[in-house]
């Protein structure tokens, strides 16, 4: 019993009770329906069991229900056991009774969740639900944690393999966030780049609304992809969900080891756009600004595309952008090789003397501007960390540098070291001057020579 999924109709609490079993906030969890839309993967608390949250199963027969079914059958495919979860407050209801007679075809190991029954009167009138013949029934309450151990129990009694999830995620592996816009294709890329439907996607602008991390294997290395939900200007989010989904997002640019931004080759860039790298940046991530949908543009309009893409990110002018169709699959393969590149340049181990000798060499070219009487001094430099890559400046007066001036040397480093995509960033620790507290006390011949000026002064 390795694998568990957890299955149901929409809004009966399955991400609740993910996010309770994992001891996580992975999941997304509101009082509404349909939240959930792709697979999330987790590990049940201290031990080798790996959880699957799905999305619910419903009656209605549009794209989206459609593709929600399809993820959740991927689910119940993969899984050894299944947790089929209702809603002791609505009762039974005819589609719990379809999804029961579905999962059975299956011949799963089912254990049947009778959720939100937090008092013994919502219990006892839950017994309906037995009519669905299930050998193991669990009534749960996340409010009054109810129940929860024993679903613990259960599950880790035949826990003897280790799970898909220790074995497909590394913990060393690198991460790639892929952050953009809403509808710029991210989920369509992560699909693209694994081989299957893994995501759900959909024509319809905010697809996904949770961060689901993909695993992947590229040239014998195992790196995992986080597909996040499109942000947008925070004036146009008006749902709380979209609160909760963007939230998710900026947590997956700080987990990543590298940022994709995914831009829609197929519409001009835009002060978003521009917005996100600032985070990113800010965040201090190494980013990959990616154009998606060129198989839509002919020659003239990608080489205006191009030339617009310079052009706004002429402050960040180092960033190497690059050009891909997801749909058609172009050019995914050498993506991949260029962010194993960016990555491993922001985990370089800088050499204090070359750095030193980089150092002195910008001074020379260039000298920090005059502050008031004093010019600030920079002395000497060293390696303050990686991914990004920190270097730490010591010296006097380093407070009244101009950011230009930091803006140049970060410039000037980043071009000698070689370092392409990675942002760099610099440090200052202004020196102590050891005799400050100390007072000059002049002994009696110097007392005398003060007192002879002086007197020369006022003649």
């Amino acid at each position: 019993m390795s694998v568990v999924a957890i299955v149901g109709r929409p809004n009966v609490g399955k991400s609740t009770i993910f996010n309770i079993l994992t001891a996580s906030r992975s999941a997304i969890v509101a009082d509404y329906s349909g939240l959930t839309r792709d697979r999330k993967y987790g590990n049940l608390k201290d031990s080798h069991i790996t959880l699957i949250d799905t999305g619910g199963l419903n009656e209605e027969s549009d794209d989206m229900s459609h593709a929600i079914k399809e993820q959740t059958d991927l689910a119940i495919d993969e899984a050894d056991s299944l947790l089929f979860v209702v809603d002791a407050i609505d009762g039974l209801l005819p589609t719990d009774k379809e999804i029961a007679q579905s999962l059975r075809k299956h011949n799963k190991n089912i254990t049947l969740l009778i959720n939100k029954a937090d008092n013994l009167k919502l219990e006892e009138s839950s017994t309906e639900f037995i009519n669905l013949g299930f050998k193991k029934t669990i009534f749960l309450s996340a409010s009054h944690n109810k129940g929860f151990s024993e679903l613990r129990e259960l599950l880790t009694e035949s826990d003897e393999s280790e799970s898909i999830e220790d074995s497909l995620y590394e913990s060393d592996s690198m991460k790639i966030s892929i952050i953009g816009r809403p509808n710029a294709g991210k989920s369509t890329l992560v699909n693209a780049l694994i081989g299957e439907d893994r995501l759900v996607v959909s024509s319809e602008s905010g697809t996904t609304r949770d961060s689901i991390d993909v695993p992947l294997n590229f040239k014998n290395k195992k790196l995992t992809l986080i597909d996040t939900a499109g942000m947008r200007r925070k004036r146009s989010i008006k749902e709380e969900t979209e609160k909760f989904s963007v939230s998710k997002s900026v947590e997956s640019i700080k987990r990543g080891d590298l940022v994709i931004l995914l831009l829609d080759g197929s519409e001009n860039i835009v002060d978003q756009d521009i917005h996100l790298l600032g985070l990113t940046l800010a965040i201090g991530r190494p980013v990959l600004v990616v154009a998606n949908k060129i198989d839509l543009l002919d020659k003239s309009e990608r080489e205006g595309l191009e030339n617009k893409i310079n052009r706004k990110l002429k402050f960040a002018s180092y960033i190497k952008l690059h050009y891909i169709s997801a749909l058609e699959k172009k050019g995914l393969k050498k993506l991949l090789g260029i962010a194993e590149k960016i990555y491993q340049n922001s985990l370089r181990d800088l050499d204090t003397s070359i750095i030193n000798k980089i150092l002195k060499t910008a001074i020379f070219n260039q000298q920090p501007a005059m502050s008031g009487r004093f010019r600030p001094k920079l002395r000497y430099a060293h390696s303050g960390g990686k991914n990004p890559p920190r270097i730490v400046i010591h010296g006097n007066n380093l407070k009244q540098l101009q950011d230009s001036y930091t803006r140049y040397l970060e410039n000037f480093f980043r071009r000698e070291l070689n370092l392409g995509s990675t942002p760099l960033e610099i440090t200052y620790k202004e020196q102590s001057n050891p005799y400050k507290s100390k007072p000059n006390l002049l002994n009696e011949r110097q007392k005398k020579k003060r007192k002879r000026m002086i007197k020369r002064r006022k003649k």
